[in-house]
């Protein structure tokens, strides 16, 4: 007896779905692990996310008017990126800003009025790849249209964001990935920049050789840095063993402080520009701390409500709002141990949570 075989089923029912929806049509609610959030001082939110549970690692922007009045209901507008969201940052204005994305990609968005929807939609006003592997870290400079970025590639570029055009490329700049750049205070042409090659580097564009050697007698690679406000001498480095260490450029080999503060390694250091001798930080866990720079890094301030890595932190009025892979948003009042969370569940109401550490 003939066997007739039965036609080939596809073991996925979705692939045909899969391959014809293209990235940018998913819906940006799916989105769960946050990677950054952005705070305009006129106190719009943009809020990023990288998609590491589905078929695509695309990711998405949330746009809010008002940071005072945040859930995830009431965001303005929401845009759908071909990869994952790393890094951000506002480019003086409030409806204009740079991300940095998983693929290298850089894009400026604004938001524009559709007349034809009668809403306002983020639009991409440029674009620009150059980089051959993930944006890390971006940061502007003084004069908003000039802005720089690192990426997994080893090397930092500099932006004129207006033609979009790279008007300094370092490659490599390091000699592994560099993870973190942040340009000084009131500069036009000097940043810093962290990388897992154990070295920290000053960069001065105008220079012939723009890179000078701040710190490198160290046993693990760096992974944050941030600038103290007002004095445009200091700045705070975080590290893969958990360390933070406190440095004057003008004296780089004898570091102000330097202890393990963390179990994991250090992902972002904020200082915060209305108490600039305080000092936040996140690491590769749920912990966050807020320390006192000038006072040997005393810990001012400790929560572990996320529920997953935390990613980003952003001062805003002498609150601490931080994002997480949790999918979750809290605002910490560190100088009062209160804080509000607001849950980003697909599909729930906005969860508000208030409580009293003891």
């Amino acid at each position: 007896m003939e066997v007739i075989p039965s036609p080939l089923i596809d073991p996925n029912a979705n692939a045909e779905a899969y391959r014809s929806l293209a990235g940018q049509n998913q819906q940006p609610g799916f989105d769960k692990q946050l990677e950054f959030l952005i705070i305009h001082k006129d106190e719009s939110l943009v809020l990023g996310a990288s998609n590491m549970q589905d078929r695509y690692w695309s990711g998405s922007l949330w746009y809010h008017k008002n940071v005072d009045n945040f859930s995830h209901e009431n965001y303005l507008t929401s845009i759908k990126t071909e990869s994952g969201a790393r890094a951000a940052c506002y480019l003086g204005k409030f409806d204009t800003f740079a991300i940095g994305e998983d693929s290298g990609l850089l894009q400026i968005f604004n938001l524009n009025y559709n007349p034809v929807t009668k809403k306002t939609d983020l639009h991409c006003i440029g674009y620009s790849c150059q980089h051959d592997d993930s944006i890390t870290s971006i940061s502007k400079f003084e004069d908003d249209s000039r802005i720089v970025t690192a990426g997994m590639d080893s090397s930092i570029k500099v932006w004129d964001t207006k033609d979009m055009v790279a008007t300094h490329s370092y490659s490599p700049a390091h000699l592994d990935a560099v993870t973190c750049v942040a340009t000084q205070p009131g500069s036009n042409e000097v940043f810093v920049s962290t990388s897992l090659d154990h070295e920290v580097l000053l960069w001065d564009t105008r220079k012939a050789k723009p890179a000078t050697g701040l710190w490198d007698e160290f046993h693990c690679g760096f992974t944050a840095v941030s600038w103290k406000p007002i004095d445009g001498n200091i700045i705070a480095l975080g590290a893969q063993d958990g360390s933070i260490t406190m440095i004057d450029i003008r004296h780089s080999k004898e570091a102000l402080e330097n202890s393990i503060q963390f179990s994991r390694g250090v992902h972002k250091l904020l200082f915060n520009p209305d108490k600039p001798a305080h000092l936040a930080g996140c690491c590769d866990s749920e912990n966050i701390k807020v320390f006192d720079a000038d006072n040997s890094l005393e810990i001012l301030y400790e929560n572990e409500s996320h529920d997953d890595f935390v990613r980003d932190l952003a001062w805003h009025k002498n609150d601490l709002l931080t994002c997480s892979w949790d999918f979750i948003v809290l605002r910490h009042t560190p100088y009062t141990a209160n804080f509000q969370a607001e849950s980003f569940t697909p599909g729930n109401s906005p969860t508000k949570v208030v409580q009293v550490d003891e």
